[in-house]
């Protein structure tokens, strides 16, 4: 439920965006986009899924200092980082760089407390175990977001900086009301403490982000440098419907790393292992049924959704529907390596794929424009996830041999112990 909302909330937003603002701008939005997500990628790779997997093995007070000491401590950092990114923007400003794109960077920079304090909290209540937590904030934050772009559609004049603020300013409101249990007095000692245990594994997770991030989105920026916005435009527009299946494996991950680590505790690893599978299986067939809806209705999603000015977007959509599902099985992996802290592991295998990707995609799109780049991603992220179902292949199987060794011990020692008459 929380993922349809949330899915349903960026479906609007973007059509509202297709229906309101020049094609250009649209293509500016989607790379906003992609650095926004980048963002909060690495703060997952240094907080989140470190807290994910580290969190189930604290008791009461460590857990809650723990977990203050996480939140307030990424914006010592994140703070100076945005004063001065806005400082360099007001320089580009009087150097004369583009207007649009001026307006649409300060307001990412603007947004980024908000977008990151919200999903901290996102995180630690999925984290805990309390879903519907993270519905109830998910729901305010939607209603609170709706509200400033009815007043903003109404009243004043759409664009792509006031989506960014509104969208920041809801986020940190929602944020603020749902950080009531934190810890307000943290020292920087225990700050310091819960990131030096995090970055045990966020070092090699933070490397894996920036390469992941790389492979996944080089073909955009590529697509922007090589053949300009209208192009980014295009391929976005396919992109977005497709976007309910997304977020669906985003949403995944927030619940499988949490409960993969537990079963991990429970030494039931090869159950998650299961699970993976299946849950990649059904993925593979939601997005079948959904892309093939796509095409029937393509027409009447073209006239009513879109505009004829995005019509050849429609072009793209069984690509991305591969593209999707590839990337749903590969992050199925990906997070039963995380569960089994192998960060190492997913990083060395995603710099091989992040390097095929970039330059597979950087020949492919002078080649064979829009469709070269989304190829090469989807090449990309079949090697990527190759690599990582036989790694974690390997250890679960490690793991179950080794349980199967130490029962036979136990059952020999006790036929010993107790022979038969």
């Amino acid at each position: 439920m929380d993922q349809a909302l949330l899915s349903a909330l960026s479906f609007a937003v973007s059509i509202i965006l297709i229906k309101s603002i020049p094609k250009s701008e649209f293509g500016y939005y989607s790379i906003a986009v992609a650095i926004s997500l980048f963002l909060i990628s690495v703060q997952n790779a240094v907080v989140n899924t470190p807290l994910a997997v580290l969190l189930v093995t604290k008791k009461d007070l460590d857990k809650r200092q723990y977990v203050s000491s996480l939140c307030y401590g990424q914006f010592l950092a994140v703070l100076p980082a945005v004063c001065l990114a806005l400082v360099l923007i007001a320089v580009m400003q009087y150097r004369g760089f583009d207007a649009t794109q001026i307006s649409i960077a300060a307001a990412l920079c603007s947004a980024v407390v908000g977008l990151l304090f919200r999903e901290f909290l996102r995180s630690y209540l999925f984290a805990e175990g309390t879903p519907i937590q993270v519905l109830k904030m998910d729901v305010l934050y939607v209603a609170i977001f709706m509200g400033f772009l009815a007043f903003t559609y109404l009243f004043w004049e759409m664009s792509v900086a006031a989506v960014f603020i509104q969208m920041g300013m809801s986020a940190l409101l929602v944020a603020l009301l749902f950080s009531r249990n934190l810890e307000y007095r943290i020292h920087l000692s225990s700050v310091r403490e819960s990131y030096r245990e995090n970055w045990i594994f966020g070092r090699w997770s933070l490397m894996g982000v920036c390469i992941t991030h790389t492979q996944n989105y080089s073909y955009l920026y590529l697509l922007g440098a090589i053949l300009g916005s209208l192009a980014v435009a295009d391929v976005s527009a396919a992109r977005l419907l497709l976007m309910p299946m997304m977020l669906v494996q985003v949403g995944w991950g927030k619940i499988a790393v949490p409960h993969g680590s537990r079963l991990r505790e429970e030494g039931q690893i090869h159950r998650f292992f299961k699970e993976q599978i299946v849950s990649s299986l059904f993925f593979l067939v939601a997005v079948a049924v959904y892309v093939v809806l796509l095409l029937v209705f393509s027409g009447a999603l073209q006239n009513y959704l879109l505009s004829e000015k995005y019509s050849s977007s429609f072009r793209y959509v069984v690509t991305w529907g591969a593209i999707f599902v590839a990337g749903f099985i590969t992050m199925n992996a990906s997070y039963g390596l995380q569960v089994m802290m192998m960060f190492r592991t997913i990083t060395k295998i995603s710099f091989f794929t992040m390097v095929v990707t970039v330059g597979s995609a950087y020949f492919l799109i002078q080649g064979y424009g829009i469709g070269g780049g989304l190829v090469a991603l989807l090449l990309g992220q079949i090697l990527l996830g190759v690599g990582l179902w036989i790694s974690f292949g390997k250890i679960v199987f490690s793991i179950m041999e080794k349980q199967s060794v130490t029962l036979l011990g136990k059952d020999e020692k006790l036929k010993f112990s107790n022979p038969p008459p």
